[in-house]
C-alpha cells in the first residue's frame, strides 16, 4: 500500500463528496432564493446524479485507455473548474446544468481514484484499501457538510470561497502524487457475474444515498429542525461510515470473510432502519447515525469487489466503473422519487418505505447467487 497515493485519494474523495453534498446541504435556501418548489429542489439533486452516474461507464473506459493518474488529475481540474459556476451564474437553469457537468467529472474522479487505490495496494489488502478511501466518502458527507452550512451561516459566497481553497489544495496534492503505473496482473475478460455485484451496488445507492442526499430537507420540512440549525445535524447519517468504513475492508481482507455477504446484510440492515424512520422520531439522529455506520460496512468490500472481477488491472478502472455505475442509477433515481412522493402526500413515510422496499426486493437476486465468492485472480 503506498501511503502518498491513499493520502491523496482520500483528501480528494472528501473534497468530491464535500462537492456532492453542496447543493442538497443548501437546497431549503436554494428553493426559497429561486422561488421554486421541492419537486424542482430535488432535481437539482437528480441533475449531479444524472452525470454522476452516466459517466461512470466512460470513465473507467477512458482512465484504462489515457491512463489512471493522467485521468484522475484532469477529471479533478475539472471539477473545481465547474465549481466556480456557482458563483458565477445564480439562475435554475445554470444550477441544473453545472450539477450535471459536476457529477460527470465527480464520476471520472471517482472511477480513476478508486483504480488507483486498488493497483497500488496488494491484491490480498485491497479491500481494505478501498475501506480506507471510502472513508473520505463519509468525511466528505459529514464534516464536509458541516463546513458548508456553517460558513454559509456568514454568507453564501464566503461557504464558496472556503470550499474554493480547500478544492485547490487538494488539486496541487493530485498533480504532485496521483502517479502510479505499476500494474500488477495481465489483462483479462471481465467477469460477468460483476453484475450481481453491481445489484448489490444499486440496492445500497437507492436507499442510502437518496436518504442522505435528501436528510437536510427532511428535518427541516418535518419540523425536528429548522433550516438555521440544521448545519448541526446534517453531517449524522454519513458519520458512523467514519468508524466503519475501513473496517469492513479490513474484516473481509484479513478474516476472509466473503464480501459479497458482508456487503449485502448491513445494507438490509440500513434499509430497515430507513423504513421506519419516521415512526421513530424520538430516535432519529441516533438512527441517521446507524445507516451511516453500515453503509460504511459495505463500502469496502462492495467496491473491493472490482478488483476481483476485473480479469486483471488493466481494466480495473472499467470494473469499478461498472459496479459504481449501478450504485448511482439508485442514488439518481431516488431523490427525485422521494420529492416526487412528498409532492402528493406531503409527508416521508411513503418515500422512505417505498425506497426501502424497492432495495430489499433488488437484493434478493445477489442473495440467490451467493457464489460470488472473494477471489484474488
Amino acid at each position: 500500500m503506498k501511503i502518498n497515493i491513499i493520502g491523496t485519494a482520500l483528501v480528494s474523495f472528501i473534497m468530491n463528496s464535500t462537492l456532492r453534498f453542496f447543493v442538497p446541504v443548501l437546497l431549503p435556501f436554494i428553493i426559497s432564493n429561486l422561488n421554486i418548489n421541492v419537486y424542482l429542489g430535488s432535481l437539482l439533486v437528480t441533475a449531479y446524479w444524472i452525470g454522476y452516474t452516466f459517466m461512470q461507464i466512460p470513465s473507467g473506459i477512458i482512465a484504462d485507455r489515457i491512463g489512471i493518474s493522467l485521468s484522475a488529475r484532469l477529471s479533478f481540474f475539472a471539477m473545481v473548474l465547474l465549481f466556480t459556476g456557482f458563483y458565477f451564474f445564480r439562475s435554475y437553469l445554470c444550477y441544473f446544468l453545472i450539477q450535471v457537468f459536476i457529477g460527470a467529472a465527480s464520476a471520472m474522479v471517482y472511477v480513476s481514484d478508486t483504480a488507483i487505490v486498488q493497483a497500488a495496494s496488494e491484491l490480498k489488502k485491497r479491500a481494505e484499501s478501498v475501506g480506507i478511501y471510502q472513508t473520505g466518502f463519509f468525511i466528505g458527507a459529514s464534516l464536509g457538510e458541516y463546513l458548508v452550512l456553517r460558513t454559509f451561516d456568514i454568507s453564501f459566497d464566503f461557504s464558496f470561497y472556503f470550499i474554493m481553497i480547500l478544492l485547490i489544495i487538494a488539486l496541487i496534492l493530485n498533480i504532485l502524487f496521483m502517479n502510479y503505473k505499476d500494474f500488477k496482473r495481465p489483462p483479462g475478460r471481465i467477469d460477468r457475474n460483476i453484475v450481481y455485484v453491481a445489484l448489490i451496488r444499486f440496492s445500497a445507492g437507492f436507499s442510502y444515498i437518496g436518504f442522505a442526499a435528501i436528510f437536510t430537507t427532511f428535518i427541516v420540512y418535518t419540523g425536528i429542525v429548522n433550516y438555521k440549525n440544521a448545519y448541526i445535524y446534517a453531517w449524522i447519517p454519513a458519520s458512523g461510515g467514519l468508524i466503519t468504513s475501513p473496517i469492513g475492508g479490513i474484516i473481509s481482507s484479513r478474516l476472509g470473510i466473503n464480501k459479497s455477504i458482508l456487503s449485502i446484510i448491513p445494507v438490509i440492515i440500513m434499509d430497515f432502519i430507513i423504513m421506519f424512520l419516521n415512526y421513530l422520531k424520538k430516535y432519529i439522529f441516533l438512527l441517521s447515525f446507524f445507516t451511516g455506520i453500515m453503509y460504511g460496512i459495505y463500502a469496502g468490500p462492495s467496491m473491493g469487489m472490482a478488483s476481483d472481477f476485473s480479469g486483471g488491472d488493466k481494466n480495473i478502472a472499467s470494473s469499478s466503473g461498472i459496479i459504481n455505475f449501478s450504485s448511482q442509477v439508485g442514488g439518481t433515481i431516488s431523490p427525485i422519487i422521494i420529492g416526487f412522493l412528498y409532492s402528493i402526500y406531503h409527508s416521508f413515510y411513503i418515500p422512505f418505505i417505498f425506497i426501502s422496499l424497492t432495495s430489499m426486493i433488488v437484493l434478493t437476486i445477489p442473495i440467490l447467487k451467493l457464489r460470488i465468492h472473494t477471489r484474488y485472480l
